[in-house]
């Protein structure tokens, strides 16, 4: 092809290119227009160096006005979501306030229809790629967001609901180490994230056992202190396990956050409702042992009990097991009256005489009274009074 013939190609070309630019005058008509899917085609035609206050100005307003469009259309689509991402993540929309806000409204509502409409596919077999492109794009959306706490939480409490390859800690971290920390944990779902992390950090095979600095590393002192409630919560609490209690009472202990008296009473709780073997159930064990002899603290212990809401007695499902006997052994020797007491609210529940006693299970109070009852007629302990053994006999007849 002869030179000139290739010159004229290439300004034909050039040509017909700035043509098709849109300037200042051009972008303020679509503007007045609300025309914003062109405005937006068109609003990087104008150079960078004449992209002053009035294009911002223009340019906010037509964005913010596709996405107010969108929510209003409900047009979730990926191809949408996808072009606001890229209006929100560069240029000078990315640190407008105004925008992001709105930018982040739209994502929640994307996402929470992207995990809907992947829960909908049933057992077809792109149900797993579904959740994985909305498990993607959130992931991407967060690392490119402004962080906030608000939006953090929302999102974690989404992905909750569906079974993703998600962490929710990145987003409840947001919120732990925000300068209004307190306020978000005292949010039950945040108070329980806590635990759930300190949980699962505890579980490391590098930790050390050193449960003070893991607060430390992970949860601030602000935020903690939100915590030690439900924690204390969980060492009564008919709902938690061994291990529970267990993890409650390490974090506590370390962050000096029991009184004596309180130390007390969860050593008895923690021994009642099953604890597991180990370093801590050989602690409590010490400190009812310490009983013995001072029959004030043992009063006014079992008065702490008598306000619980439910009696921990978890090892009286299978009062004959070697670990379980033990521990009933234990508190007959050095607290008798807990074991008494917890008798005499059996027995008042099980003949009907209260039905608001503290007791979780009927299951585990015939049982306890059933072995304690044997064992004294046949005098190989004194689990129990003569009294309320007596009484037992005459409900059984």
């Amino acid at each position: 092809m002869p030179i000139l013939d290739l010159l004229f190609i290439l300004f034909i070309s050039t040509e017909a290119k700035a043509a098709t630019q849109y300037d200042l005058k051009d972008l303020a008509v679509l503007e007045q227009e609300k025309n914003f899917e062109e405005f937006l085609d068109h609003v990087n035609d104008i150079r960078p160096s004449e992209r002053q206050k009035l294009w911002r100005s223009m340019y906010q307003s037509m964005a913010m006005e596709m996405i107010d469009y969108k929510l209003k259309t409900k047009d979730f689509t990926l191809a949408t979501y996808r072009r606001i991402e890229n209006i929100g993540r560069a240029g000078a929309l990315s640190n407008d306030e105004f925008f992001q806000l709105k930018r982040s409204l739209y994502a929640k509502k994307f996402f929470t229809d992207c995990y809907n409409q992947a829960s909908l596919k049933g057992n077809s077999p792109t149900k797993a790629e579904d959740y994985k492109l909305c498990d993607k794009e959130l992931s991407s959306f967060w690392f490119f967001s402004k962080k906030d706490p608000d939006v953090g939480l929302d999102l974690a409490s989404l992905i909750e609901k569906h079974p993703t390859f998600l962490s929710t800690w990145p987003f409840y971290s947001t919120a732990i180490n925000d300068s209004i920390a307190p306020i978000y944990c005292e949010r039950p779902n945040v108070q329980r994230e806590v635990i759930k992390k300190l949980t699962k950090e505890s579980f490391d095979p590098e930790f050390d056992g050193n449960y003070k600095l893991l607060i430390k590393r992970f949860i601030p002192e602000k935020c903690f202190k939100k915590v030690i409630s439900p924690l204390k919560l969980s060492l009564i609490s008919y709902e938690t396990n061994g291990l529970d209690k267990e993890l409650a009472l390490s974090l506590l202990t370390a962050s000096g956050s029991l009184s004596k008296e309180e130390e007390d009473l969860y050593a008895i709780t923690y021994l009642l409702d099953g604890p597991v073997v180990g370093e801590k159930m050989n602690i409590a064990w010490k400190k009812v042992e310490l009983l013995n002899s001072n029959y004030q603290l043992r009063q006014k212990l079992l008065e702490k009990i008598k306000n619980l809401s439910i009696i921990p007695d978890k090892i009286f499902r299978d009062p004959e097991s070697a670990r379980n006997k033990a521990i009933i052994n234990l508190f007959a020797l050095n607290f008798p009256e807990f074991l008494n007491y917890y008798a005499e609210s059996c027995l008042n529940y099980i003949s009907h005489k209260s039905m608001e006693a503290q007791i979780a299970s009927s299951f585990q109070c015939n049982q306890f009274l059933k072995i304690a009852h044997n064992l004294k007629k046949k005098n190989e302990a004194d689990w129990i009074t003569e009294k309320i053994s007596t009484q037992y006999s005459a409900i059984k007849k």
